[in-house]
């Protein structure tokens, strides 16, 4: 059965880069398998060494193949030496996959739409606050003691009117 796959592999900077892939094509399109896409990420350095390597060339490919190419494709990968690295994604069972090639037209539009729109560096006007019951106002609005202007106290002699 014929399904779609993105295979990403990395060969040493030291190996003939053209001929492995070229061997790599080979067994992907054996048994009438097809590659849809190509993109070659050209040479990277790595993270952190890998078999005391530190650079190589990155290649993704979007392919439509059969699993008995995938799996012989894998067996090539782990015996040649020149591969450091290889990785074969079924993109039929990937939840949210996302195409590792470039994007194309009709994606970059779809990108555009779910954008959130940007938001302006302008200043905001000063937010207004009422003085309401139980409200509290911002620290950078409370009135300073100083300014404050003293609170008169109630003469122990005057009758409360509220009673």
């Amino acid at each position: 059965m014929i399904r779609k796959y993105e295979i990403m592999y990395i060969v040493d900077e030291a190996a003939d880069q053209k001929a492995i892939a070229a061997k790599l094509n080979d067994i992907l399109t054996a048994n009438g398998g097809k590659i849809l896409a190509s993109d070659e990420w050209g040479l990277k350095e790595f993270a952190y060494e890998i078999n005391k390597k530190k650079k190589g060339f990155y290649t993704v490919l979007i392919v439509e193949t059969d699993s008995a190419n995938i799996l012989e494709f894998q067996r090539i990968v782990r015996i040649d030496n020149s591969i450091i690295r290889e990785l074969v994604i079924n993109t039929e069972t990937e939840k949210k996959y996302i195409q590792s090639t470039k994007l194309s037209k009709t994606d970059m539009s779809k990108f555009k739409e779910e954008k959130k729109p940007t938001r302006s560096f302008d200043r905001r006007p000063p937010r207004k606050f009422e003085d309401k019951p139980g409200e509290r106002r911002p620290a950078t609005e409370a009135p300073k003691p100083a300014d404050t202007p003293e609170v008169e106290k109630p003469k122990p002699s005057e009758p409360n009117s509220a009673e």
